[in-house]
């Protein structure tokens, strides 16, 4: 019997980025706070227990074999992780109970925007899987596994708003941010995250981490002020520390962001690694105002413009 699945991949944006050091290993340590958008992916998995078990990965994200892709590696972690918890249970062959899994995913997000597009994706194949499986593997059991395909899926698994540390493992609910008015520009280029951290890497921000932290918890763990109020009060000390090199690799993103901040958000900035820049505005009217303007610019043609909220 074939079962199918669909559901919608968001894309996320940082409100805050901070680098903390490089690990041993030579991941790094972050502090962050994710914040789900409206735009996002389109996921469709089926499960057909009539046929036997493979994965299949029908993406239209060119350029990228199968085995690479982010929600196949995501499928695999988890029936290995599945099979091998069967086998501890006493099943021989726990493969046998596994059917055949179509994976077919519909791109909206733009890809080297720092937006978790293929992150996101992989979450939702997770979840999907969990669910048709009937939850075989605990909520510590899926963020583990998660962890090894990219810091932003840890994040995903739980969605909405949320500050995540450490390599993206540790991820703590913060007070609802949905519902602000935003807009997203996504540059022509993008950025190699792997060179915008070596180059984070060789020019460091010092900061004091545990201040920054309490000053983050305490303004936006307030149940008492609004989302906007919220990042209004504490704009000037949100902080992207891969901004900074990210626009060295690409210069035209603080074009961007100029272009954006002239509109007057609440607050602008670069999300993870880029190249996409986000603007906050107070209101839907001020979002439309702000869209005119940039949509009529003629220096960010080629760029993709489009307004969204948070969710």
């Amino acid at each position: 019997m074939k079962i199918d699945y669909e559901t919608m991949a968001f894309a996320k944006i940082n409100l805050f980025l901070r680098v903390c050091g490089k690990l041993p290993n030579g991941y790094h340590r972050l502090l962050t706070l994710m914040q789900e958008i409206g735009i996002g992916d389109e996921i469709a998995v089926s499960v057909d227990n009539d046929e036997d078990f493979e994965i299949v990965i029908d993406s239209d994200l060119e350029g990228t074999a199968p085995e690479d892709d982010l929600c196949y590696k995501a499928a695999k972690r988890f029936y290995d992780k599945y099979s091998k918890d069967l086998r501890l249970s006493g099943f021989k062959a726990p493969e046998s109970g596994f059917g055949r899994t179509v994976i077919k995913v519909t791109k909206h997000i733009p890809s080297q925007a720092g937006l978790g597009g293929g992150s996101s994706d992989a979450a939702a194949v997770l979840l999907i899987l969990q669910q048709h499986y009937g939850n075989p593997l605990s909520d510590e059991e899926m963020a583990q596994m998660s962890v090894g395909l990219g810091a932003d899926v840890p994040f995903f698994l739980t969605g909405g708003s949320c500050i995540c540390e450490g390599v993206g493992e540790d991820v703590r609910e913060v007070d609802d941010l949905s519902g602000m008015h935003m807009l997203i520009v996504k540059p022509e280029e993008g950025v190699s995250t792997p060179e915008c951290f070596r180059l984070c890497d060789s020019k460091p921000v010092s900061f004091d981490e545990d201040s920054y932290r309490k000053t983050m918890d305490e303004a936006f763990g307030n149940e008492y002020d609004n989302p906007v109020t919220k990042v209004t009060k504490v704009a000037e000390l949100l902080t992207n520390d891969l901004e900074a090199p990210a626009c060295e690799l690409v210069p035209r993103i603080r074009e961007v962001t100029d272009k954006v901040k002239a509109t007057s958000p609440v607050f602008s900035a670069m999300s993870g690694s880029g190249s996409a820049v986000f603007g906050i505005y107070k209101d839907e009217k001020s979002l439309n105002e702000a869209l005119a303007i940039l949509s009529d610019d003629s220096d960010l043609a080629g760029c993709m413009i489009f307004p969204t909220v948070t969710v």
